[in-house]
């Protein structure tokens, strides 16, 4: 994949192999292939880095130019550690602002995909097959004390993302008072099982017989703002409450 590619010319012509796309259809596409295809991949080399991202990359071990792209596309730091910078980005918590190195040309780094590329996508696909299908960009992340990364919808386009399941009876008859699904980010990570992390070669997979209806304006978002999330107001009320002391749950 090159800047300029014609991605979603090409995953129609992939496409084919299984039947072309059908009605119901949703396309998981990693979001490094989507960079690529914009021309979101850099050069660290012609990065130049300001004082800040030294004084951080000194904290962290990180080039400067790579310190400096995060700070550049994160909304906000978080904090950092050993060799990474947390960040919010987009609504998310993602380390280095999701920018990342593997399945990046050597000296080059990949950032995340830019604009409304879910949707963009999917209004070429429908111009180039004459179908609607839905579409998620995915990326890798990693969950607070969980090992290893699962997938996670970073734009999506034509589903409704998040299920309500409030209302509903569970196996008892009691009724649920505050679940929600996230089917986005499910159907993400069921499609990196496919995949892979290294060299598969596999960016994009067809999710079919999902039985979610399509749609063209989704109504709910799987973002909350942080004062709602369950980590970071727990996070946030326990350091109010510390004062450098250990407080006890």
């Amino acid at each position: 994949m090159r800047p300029g590619d014609d991605l979603a010319g090409l995953l129609v012509e992939a496409s084919k192999a299984y039947g072309g796309f059908r009605k119901g259809d949703i396309l998981v596409v990693c979001s490094k292939v989507v960079s690529a295809s914009q021309g979101r991949i850099v050069r660290l080399e012609e990065v130049r880095p300001s004082k800040r991202a030294r004084e951080l990359s000194k904290k962290t071990g990180l080039e400067p130019p790579f310190v400096e792209l995060v700070l550049k596309e994160a909304d906000a730091i978080l904090g950092t550690t050993d060799g990474v910078i947390l960040t919010i980005k987009d609504g998310m918590p993602l380390a280095n602002a999701g920018i990342d190195r593997s399945n990046s040309p050597p000296g080059t780094v990949s950032l995340l995909p830019a604009g409304s590329s879910a949707k963009e996508l999917r209004d070429r696909i429908r111009k180039l097959t004459g179908r609607w299908v839905g579409v998620i960009i995915s990326d890798s992340v990693v969950k607070p004390l969980r090992k290893g990364t699962v997938g996670q919808a970073v734009q999506w386009a034509g589903i409704e993302p998040v299920e309500d399941c409030r209302g509903r009876k569970d196996l008892f008859g009691r009724r649920l008072r505050i679940t929600f699904r996230c089917l986005a980010d499910q159907l993400a990570s069921a499609a990196e099982l496919l995949m892979g992390e290294s060299d598969e070669r596999t960016p994009a997979v067809i999710v079919r017989g999902s039985r979610l209806t399509l749609t063209h304006r989704p109504k709910s978002s799987p973002k909350i703002p942080p004062h709602k999330c369950l980590y970071f107001s727990l996070l946030k009320n326990r350091n109010s409450q510390a004062d450098g002391r250990l407080v006890k749950s």
